[in-house]
Parts: structure tokens; C-alpha cells; sequence
């Protein structure tokens, strides 16, 4: 299959309807119509310590679990670190164990005691799977050191592979004492190693205590101390994002309040930082040390003239847990913008002064909650932000819409803030709504006029902005596909006509380390030696620097287009649970346009009519009457008759349901066309709420609406979703519960024309077809502007992705173009985001 063919293939899976392309495509700007501004800071980054994006990651230290502290996360608090090793590259029997008895300080309790039984014995750290040393380079690193019983007065510090005939660079401590004492030193690699580790020898036989062995990186980013690795920062540099969201995400709340992300935590010598588990660790060893804390974070923002915008607990975790104490979360955060803001003398802004900061950091916004929802998180961003708008009226604060962008939560909270900007007290309570979602790209690229609709968000300086904190184009695999990020291109292209009302909009997440992932896709991804941004990057990177400043009122004129009949939601239908045992009878599927019953489950005595290669949880079938019994999640089998029904566009589903037992409810599926699919969660999220989602088995976003929904045990339900073409409607014992168009016709071209405060020109455009299109572009009324443009574009075919091997197969590349004018024709590639900036005479 040729490249531009899978863009077809791949839209064909999903039921999209893509037809060959016959006529010439335009793009209308008119200069003299009203120009409306866009935000000065629309387009940055979510970093967030996810996918080891900080410890492993960003941050520049090599060893892994430094200070012995893993136990914080129910791991072995000598986690990553090896013993029974002798100089002479032989065993040993001397053991590394650990201890909390008259440790570093009060945070950081735990250390450990090796008892070396024999003079060259010794342990090691391999950090990340291994260590990257380039010969020749030297790495700074420290070890914090006591022997109580002044057996051992000195130690041998080496460096190299993990190989006993491997070359070595070593170093001496001398003059250890019973004491606590920082001991620094330096190493240069005497050979290139992708499997390095970084060794401790005793010299003497007998009894040593040691905490926070450090070793850096040999480049690191602007040579700062406790720095940031380079290539990765280097990247974030090339970006010029205008925002950087920061530290989360879910780390923010923690899944218990205990482990949520506490700033103050994060602050002062990394020596006493308090560490805590990481909220995507899951079965790994995964721990966040707070090298990279806040003061790390401002001066990132510093470095990168970049917006800082931290995000703070509400103190609701994500598992449920709840302090009632909104002053002292109220508190927090005052205390943080003092130590961000204040003068050099308050008592949180001379912490910061001490660290190396004497001058304010800049701040102009705050997150107040991290995908937070429901009646008690509005009353807590209440408390929290009438407290800083109190004290500092100027800073803007941000709200949280819950974790996708329709649900009931969503509504909700913004109905709350149009409700409190009506109020002469509480008018200027919140100043941004963050919205996220995870959606396929399908629907990315039929929801690009989300932010057109003035009437769910009004324009006007008085109110409410749209903070798009996280969101990404999922295609199949959760792939860094460039289609994939082409979607997100065409949704762009809507975000930025809105600059108005999008005051700002990240991309998430940020960063994965390979072999340490705990989600996918990501912009950036890295190992020991190497990194490379992908297709999602690079359209990033150039929506960042090539922004507009004003949008023109533009029009696109879509191609004239061969085979364009359009594609309703086609294939079979299944039945499932969440978490949840249920009964299943009467189910029926009918063709309306034929009225042929095309499966009945009458007198099932078995589940043979349901695929086996979806089918998932403990099914059972007596006299028509399906079971589920585990609590499995999903509980899920199809119809296994997707050819039968191939190609119907209009049918109806019954059954009947009986829920019995379990937190949650049924799921009822229609469009099931492999493992892609929607389903009706009915009483999903702890048996509160009702949705369709649509996506897949691995993964699905909500569509449509969300409506509040409790299931009762033991009562059988009614069910019927119809399908018509592009629309279901959704019927519960006879009552209408959701109806949506789930749009699956598109248009092939997006586009976005604005100008700069100097007059210069920006035309983007953005082509998901598989094939060129030549696009006439008129600009009417437009300033003198000169006839060369600078084209920078990104293309190639649908699936191509970048990789470690080839880093840049897909890439942005610089062109010309001769020949503007106000009515110039401008061939677009297939499967491209295209740049024209076109200055003015």
C-alpha cells in the first residue's frame, strides 16, 4: 500500500467517509471585514511527571532513587541499587541494607549501611537501565557519607559499563569521619557506554552509612546547578512555548491526599525535600524525588520567556479522599504566590531569595484544581479564589471542567461561572475554564467550530476564557502518527480563528522515556543518548512560532468531490457491563429500511452468536437470558455478524437489562467494527451518569451530551437506541435520554489566516486528503504585501512516524514560494501543514 492510500484505509476503518478529490479548493480572507485579536499566549506545554519525565527525564541526575527513600512508595528502599561486588570485579558477601536511624534530616529519614567484610567491596546504581557516558566528558556527582564506628575513612568512586573488563575513570574520598559530610567530586569517562553505572568501593573492611549519591549529567542545560538535561530542555527551547502548566495532571491531587503534589514540599536543598509516591506508578518503581520542585519549574519559565501557570490541590484526591479544611488549602496557595511574588523580605519570598532568587518570579495565573468536578470542588475554588482575588486582584485563576468536554461535570461548572460572572460579588471569581480531552480524530477534525459557537462561549473582556489544558488526536494504536497530528492541525486552525475566547492551549502529555511509559501518544520522546520529536511536536512547534496575532475573517471553499456519498455509523452491536453483574434478554436488532430482523436472542441457549475475539468477562446463555456474573472491567461480547449488517445505516436496537450486583452499570454498543465502537455507559462512574463514548476497547471519549443516571438493582430496564445515518437516539423504558450527530462526513480543508502586529501575513493550511490540492487563495482588501513567501510545511504519508533510528523522517521543512498576490493559487501536499508568512511592502 502506497503512504498517501493509508490515509484512505485509515478513515475507511473508522466509517469516515473520504471521496477523491475533483475541483480546485479555496481560501477567502477579507482584510477589510473586523479583525479579531488572538491571545498573546494561546499556544504552550503541560509537563507533568508522567512516562518518567522528570526523575529519568528532564532532570539532569543519573542515579536512581539517590537517597534510599523508595520505601515511600511501597518499594524496597534500596530499589535500582546492586551489592555483593568486589574492585577486582569478583562477588562479594557484604551487604547494602537500610536504615532510618540518625538519618539525613527529618524528611529524608532513610539511608543505608553497607558493611563491607572485606577492604574493595562495594555497591552500584545503574540509574535508568543503564547509564550514558561519552568519553571524555566529565559528570559531577556528591555522596552524603558518616562511619560511626570510624572503620572506613575512605571510599573509591568509579564510573564506566556494566562490564568487569570495561575501562573505568575512579576518584578517592578521603577523610570520612562519624559525622554526616557532603563529599563532591568529579569523573571523566574513559569510554563510550549506553550501559554505564556508577560504583562505590569501601576501602577499609567494616561499617559505612550513605545517602544522596548524585551524579549529573556531563551537559547540562545553561550549565545551571541542580540542572536540567540538555537535549531535552533544548527541545522544550526550540518550541518557544508561551506557557508551561506545571506539575500536573493527576500528580496534582494523588491518588491519596498524602501523595499529592505539595509545593512547599518541593522547595530548599534537594537534600530535604520530602519525596513522595508518584502518582503513575502503578507496579513500578516510579517516585517523584522533587529534584525539578518549583523554584526548578520558575526558572525553566525564565529560561524559556514563558508563562508559568502552577496548578494546586483542592485537597480532593483522586480516589475519594477529602480534607474539609479549605483555609489551609486557601493558604497554600497565598503562600506560594508569596514565595513566587513577594519581596525579598516576606517570609515566604526570602526562602526564594535564599535559593538564588532575589528578584519576584513572574506570575499571572494560577490553577485552582487538576480535572477536579462536582458541587464540592466549585465551592472549594470558591473559597480558595476569593481569597487570592482578595490579596492579588491582577492574578488570573483557572477552574476546572472535569475530565472531558461534555459531560455533566463540564456543564456544570460552567454554568457556575456564567452564573457567578452575573453577580456583583462573584463576577470576578474565575477568569478561565480548563477543558481536556482525549478523543479520536475523527473528532478533531468534524469539531473544528467548537469555539464558534458565541452562544455556550460569549465573547467580551468581561468574560470567561477557555483554557484547553490538555488534549490529543488519538488514531489507532495511540500512535505518533503524522496523521494523528495532522487532526490536531485542523482543530488548531479553529482554536487560534477563536484566540479571542482560547486564551491558552497545550498539548499533552509532553515527554516518554522509552521503556517507561505510562501513556501514549506524547510529543517528545527520549532514552539515555537520544531524543526526537514527533509529527505532534513539530505541529506544535510551528503553530508556536508562526502565531498570528489578529485572525481575518476567512472562508474555505472545500473541493468539488467524486463518490461523495455519505457514511452513517455502521457496523454490529454488543452488550457488556463495568464492574458490574447484569441479566440481558430480549435483544433485537432491525434494518428500518427493510424491516428484516437481523438477530434475535429468543431462545439463546448459548453465546455463539458473539464474537469470541471481543468477548471479555464470565457469559452465560439459558432460554434466551445472557449473564455476566464477574465484575470485570469491561464485561463486554459482540454480535458476531458485522458482515450481515455491513453497510446498514438505519437500524434499531432492543433489549432488555437487569443489573445485579456491582458499583457501576451496563454498556450498551453499537458501530462495533473491530475493537472500534460506541456504547451507551449507563451509570457509569459509580453508578451516577449516563453517556455514550466512543472509541475503542483500549480506550473511548465521551460524545453528546451526559446526563445524571442511578441503576437499581434487581429491576429489569427497557432499552432502544436507534441509529440513522450519522444520528442515535438513546431510549430508556420508553423516555429520549441522548440524541447526537456523530458527524462522519469531513472536510478535507482546513485553514487559518491572520496578521502580526507588523502587518506580516500568516496563512495556514492544513490538508488531511490523500491527495495535493490546489488551493486558490484571495486576499481582499489585504495591505501591500510582497510577492515571495517563506513556506515552512510538514508532510509525508499517513502512518509515518519518527523513531530512534530516523528521528526525522518527518520533519518541518523551509521552502519559497513566488508569485502572491491577492489572488494566487498555492499547491497543498497531501497529508500537510502548511506555513506561508508573507510580509507586508
Amino acid at each position: 500500500m502506497t503512504k498517501s492510500r493509508k490515509i484512505l484505509a485509515a478513515l475507511l476503518s473508522a466509517g469516515l467517509s473520504l471521496p477523491c478529490l475533483a475541483g480546485e479548493a479555496g481560501i477567502t480572507a477579507d482584510f477589510g471585514e473586523t479583525q479579531s485579536p488572538v491571545s498573546k499566549n494561546l499556544f504552550g506545554i503541560f509537563y507533568e511527571d508522567i512516562n518518567y519525565a522528570a526523575d529519568g527525564g528532564l532532570y539532569g541526575e543519573m542515579v536512581q532513587n539517590r537517597s534510599f527513600e523508595f520505601g515511600a512508595s511501597n518499594n524496597s528502599a534500596t530499589t535500582g541499587w546492586k551489592d555483593k561486588v568486589n574492585t577486582k570485579g569478583g562477588k562479594s558477601s557484604s551487604r547494602l541494607k537500610a536504615s532510618n536511624k540518625g538519618g539525613l534530616n527529618a524528611n529524608n529519614p532513610t539511608f543505608a549501611t553497607f558493611t563491607a567484610k572485606e577492604a574493595g567491596d562495594g555497591f552500584y546504581n545503574k540509574g535508568y537501565k543503564g547509564m550514558y557516558f561519552e568519553a571524555g566528558k566529565t559528570y559531577p556527582g556528591s555522596v552524603w557519607l558518616r562511619s560511626a564506628d570510624a572503620s572506613i575513612q575512605s571510599m573509591t568512586v568509579t564510573i564506566g559499563a556494566d562490564d568487569s573488563e570495561a575501562k573505568t575513570a575512579s576518584t578517592k574520598i578521603t577523610g570520612i569521619t562519624s559525622e554526616w559530610k557532603k563529599y563532591e567530586f568529579s569523573l571523566t569517562a574513559a569510554a563510550n557506554t549506553f550501559n554505564g553505572k556508577i560504583s562505590l568501593y569501601a576501602d577499609q573492611a567494616g561499617k559505612i552509612d550513605v545517602d544522596f549519591v548524585s551524579l549529573f549529567m556531563a551537559d547540562i542545560y545553561k550549565n545551571e546547578p541542580n540542572g536540567l538535561r540538555k537535549d531535552l530542555a533544548q527541545m522544550l527551547e526550540d518550541m518557544h512555548p508561551a506557557f508551561i502548566r506545571f506539575p500536573g495532571g493527576c500528580i496534582v491531587h494523588g491518588h491519596f491526599l498524602n501523595d499529592r503534589y505539595q509545593w512547599k514540599n518541593t522547595i530548599g536543598p534537594v537534600e530535604e525535600r520530602k519525596e513522595t509516591p508518584n502518582f503513575w506508578g502503578g507496579n513500578i518503581p516510579y517516585q517523584q524525588s522533587y529534584g525539578i520542585g518549583f523554584y526548578e519549574y520558575f526558572r525553566l519559565c525564565e529560561d524559556l520567556n514563558a508563562e508559568p501557570i502552577p496548578v494546586l490541590s483542592v485537597g480532593m484526591s483522586h480516589d475519594g479522599e477529602k480534607s474539609s479544611d479549605y483555609k489551609w488549602y486557601a493558604q497554600d496557595a497565598l503562600d506560594m504566590i508569596e514565595w513566587a511574588t513577594g519581596d525579598a523580605s516576606s517570609k515566604w519570598g526570602k526562602i526564594r531569595a535564599e535559593a538564588g532568587h532575589p528578584e519576584p518570579f513572574k506570575l499571572n495565573y494560577i490553577g485552582i484544581g487538576n480535572e477536579d468536578c462536582g458541587g464540592d470542588y466549585l465551592d472549594r475554588f470558591k473559597f480558595i479564589s476569593s481569597a487570592i482575588k482578595k490579596k492579588y486582584p491582577n492574578i488570573k485563576t483557572i477552574i476546572s471542567s472535569g475530565f472531558t468536554y461534555n459531560d455533566v461535570n463540564f456543564h456544570n461548572a460552567w454554568n457556575q461561572v456564567k452564573a457567578w460572572k452575573k453577580g456583583k460579588k462573584t463576577r470576578n471569581l474565575t477568569d478561565l475554564v480548563d477543558e481536556h480531552y482525549y478523543n479520536p480524530y475523527t473528532w478533531f477534525l468534524t469539531n473544528g467550530n467548537r469555539y464558534d459557537d458565541q452562544k455556550f462561549y460569549p465573547r467580551g473582556e468581561d468574560q470567561p476564557k477557555v483554557f484547553i489544558g490538555e488534549y490529543a488526536s488519538w488514531v489507532d494504536g495511540r500512535r505518533n502518527s503524522l496523521f494523528a497530528a495532522i487532526t490536531e492541525a485542523a482543530y488548531m486552525t479553529g482554536i487560534e480563528r477563536n484566540g479571542d475566547i482560547v486564551e491558552i492551549a497545550s498539548y499533552a502529555p509532553l515527554f516518554a522515556r522509552d521503556g517507561f511509559v505510562q501513556w501514549q501518544p506524547d510529543a517528545i520522546w527520549f532514552d539515555n543518548s537520544q531524543v526526537y520529536g514527533t509529527p505532534n511536536y513539530y505541529v506544535q512547534q510551528m503553530f508556536m512560532n508562526h502565531k498570528s496575532d489578529y485572525t481575518i475573517k476567512t472562508n474555505v471553499t472545500q473541493p468539488v468531490m467524486e463518490n461523495s456519498k455519505k457514511k452513517g455509523i455502521e457496523g454490529t452491536v454488543g452488550i457488556g457491563s463495568w464492574a458490574t453483574s447484569a441479566n440481558f434478554k430480549d435483544i433485537k436488532v432491525t434494518n428500518k429500511d427493510t424491516g428484516k430482523v437481523v438477530y434475535s436472542s429468543k431462545d439463546a441457549k448459548d453465546t455463539s452468536a458473539f464474537s469470541v475475539a471481543t468477548q471479555r468477562g464470565e457469559w452465560e446463555a439459558t432460554k434466551g437470558v445472557f449473564t455476566q456474573k464477574s465484575m470485570a472491567t469491561p464485561a463486554f461480547m459482540a454480535l458476531d455478524n458485522e458482515s450481515e449488517i455491513e453497510g446498514m445505516q438505519n437500524y434499531t436496537l432492543e433489549l432488555q437489562a437487569q443489573k445485579t450486583g456491582g458499583a457501576e452499570g451496563f454498556l450498551i454498543s453499537f458501530g462495533v467494527k473491530g475493537e472500534n465502537l460506541y456504547w451507551w455507559n449507563m451509570g457509569g462512574w459509580g453508578n451516577t451518569q449516563s453517556c455514550v463514548e466512543k472509541g475503542s476497547l483500549g480506550g473511548r471519549s465521551i460524545i453528546g451530551d451526559s446526563k445524571p443516571m442511578n441503576l437499581s438493582n434487581g429491576k429489569w430496564y427497557k432499552i432502544k437506541i436507534e441509529v440513522s445515518g450519522e444520528t442515535y437516539r438513546c431510549y430508556l423504558d420508553g423516555k429520549l435520554i441522548h440524541e447526537f450527530t456523530d458527524v462522519q462526513n469531513f472536510d478535507p480543508l482546513y485553514a487559518h489566516v491572520g496578521r502580526t502586529e507588523s502587518g506580516k501575513v500568516i496563512i495556514k493550511i492544513v490538508n488531511v486528503t490523500e491527495e495535493a490540492q490546489n488551493v486558490k487563495i484571495s486576499l481582499k482588501n489585504a495591505p501591500a504585501l510582497s510577492q515571495n513567501a517563506r513556506v515552512t510545511v510538514i508532510s509525508g504519508g499517513a502512518d509515518d512516524e519518527n523513531s530512534f533510528r530516523v528521528p526525522k523522517q518527518v520533519a518541518p521543512a523551509s521552502e519559497t514560494f513566488s508569485g502572491v498576490s491577492s489572488d494566487f493559487t498555492y499547491p497543498a501536499k497531501p497529508c500537510s501543514l502548511t506555513i506561508l508568512e508573507i510580509d507586508a511592502k
